[in-house]
């Protein structure tokens, strides 16, 4: 194992979610440990500074130093390509990528618990995480958000247990075109749906099953547990064709959670089947769950006035936006709601637009910012003029385009008491969370 005789760790792009999960899990392991990164301001700056690992400023060669060990990469900036790792491979330091990285870790493991599925991954392993740390367990996790529950994205706790977010997406795209998850071999996977989605990566619907399907059989068909949701109608007929043993399919449980929404209370059944294939005390299980409240980025509350709240929500799919427009809805009925969205990646937008549309339509008032491209997009295949035209012509009028300074500006003209606020995107509109909450205090 590479991390085993690898005192020095380096990780290029270390502010991604990813990337300061392995960051906090090796300075946990007593590694050294630092990067580098954008100078962009990220929700991971924080969770670094707590513990004290060094964020180098921009991509260089000579930041690369005989002192490295190892090298782990992300597939942004540029990936396999980036200067940095091309000097750490000339000068014969290994680099591996961070999908690579974690491959080798959940070796390590008596236990690896893989969480993928187009939606809920991150909310799931972090129920997951957590209640392993409820119960005192030997567990370890790499979670893809800055902070959940009261604990950080990453965490060594021991040998017993890893839970990792296993995503679907390519390990470093143009060089690496290896679906993430490939790199794993967990002997419980947990897969909540297999919605469409990324249409850079996977042309068809087909494309992407049929990489789930490779990921569920990499599993022992005979040991390897795979946990999965029935509701989802496409992901129960790939389990069929599955000649495993051991299918745990789960429903939404009688349970009462801090956590908003009926796509929350799947995420918990989820853990619970998980629990019982791991032979874990169901009622303690569902204790601890009934304690989770909840991720970074997802339906978090930012700010409360007297009547006027702040949310951001990580939803950038049109399925998960309606399961968060509905979360919203249940728990403030008569709140008027003002959803400010900033889509992620050119290819998704244009593939699902109308889908988009008709999420969002069930927002009072919606703000569309500029697309949050990609790297890897070279031009924009739409904008947000179009995307608004577009939901007008539908007879959407609550739909108007906006600048992301703008924002703040744009809010103060039309909010008023008895609403609801949510930044809704993969993307960095929490850069505008303090002018926004500067408006909320003037009324």
């Amino acid at each position: 194992m590479v991390t085993q005789q690898a005192q020095n760790i380096y990780l290029v792009g270390i502010k991604g979610v990813g990337m300061t999960a392995i960051a906090v899990y090796l300075k946990e392991q007593g590694h050294k440990v630092w990067g580098s990164d954008v100078e962009a301001v990220f929700p991971t700056d924080d969770m670094l500074r707590e513990k004290g690992i060094e964020v180098l400023v921009g991509f260089k060669a000579e930041n690369i130093t005989t002192g490295i060990d190892l090298v782990v990469t992300t597939g942004a900036h540029e990936g396999l390509n980036n200067q940095e790792v091309v000097t750490a491979k000339q000068k014969g330091i290994k680099v591996q990528t961070l999908s690579e990285f974690v491959g080798e870790e959940g070796k390590k493991f008596k236990n690896l618990i893989a969480v993928c599925g187009s939606h809920g991954k991150t909310t799931t392993s972090a129920m997951v995480a957590h209640v392993f740390h409820k119960l005192g367990l030997s567990a370890s996790h790499l979670v893809g958000t800055d902070r959940f529950a009261g604990l950080l994205a990453g965490h060594f706790g021991g040998y017993d247990y890893l839970v990792v977010e296993a995503d679907e997406y390519m390990a470093s795209p143009g060089i690496d075109d290896t679906p993430r998850f490939m790199y794993l071999s967990p002997n419980v996977i947990i897969c909540t749906s297999v919605d469409y989605d990324h249409p850079d990566v996977y042309p068809k619907p087909s494309d992407l099953e049929q990489a789930y399907m490779a990921f569920f059989n990499k599993l022992d068909s005979s040991k390897g547990g795979l946990i999965y949701c029935l509701d989802d109608e496409k992901l129960s007929k790939l389990v069929m064709k599955l000649k495993m043993k051991q299918t745990f399919p789960y429903h939404e449980p009688e349970i009462t959670l801090m956590v908003p929404g009926r796509h929350n209370k799947l995420n918990a059944g989820a853990v619970i089947a998980m629990a019982s294939f791991l032979n874990l005390n169901k009622e303690n299980v569902v204790r601890a769950l009934q304690s989770f409240s909840g991720a970074s980025r997802r339906l978090q509350i930012i700010f409360k006035a007297a009547n006027i709240i702040l949310y951001d929500d990580y939803a950038h799919h049109p399925v998960e936006i309606s399961a968060s427009i509905e979360a919203i809805h249940s728990i403030h009925p008569n709140k008027r709601l003002i959803v400010v969205f900033q889509s992620h990646t050119y290819s998704r937008t244009a593939r699902f637009l109308n889908e988009f549309i008709e999420s969002l339509a069930n927002a009072d008032s919606v703000f569309i910012t500029e697309i949050f491209s990609s790297a890897r997009e070279k031009e924009a295949t739409i904008t947000a003029e179009e995307f608004v035209k577009q939901a007008r012509d539908k007879g959407h009028l609550q739909f108007q385009a906006v600048k992301k300074p703008e924002i703040a500006s744009e809010l103060s003209k039309t909010l008023q008491q008895n609403t609801v606020i949510v930044l809704m995107g993969a993307g960095n509109l929490y850069e505008h969370y303090d002018e926004i909450i500067r408006v909320i205090e003037k009324k």
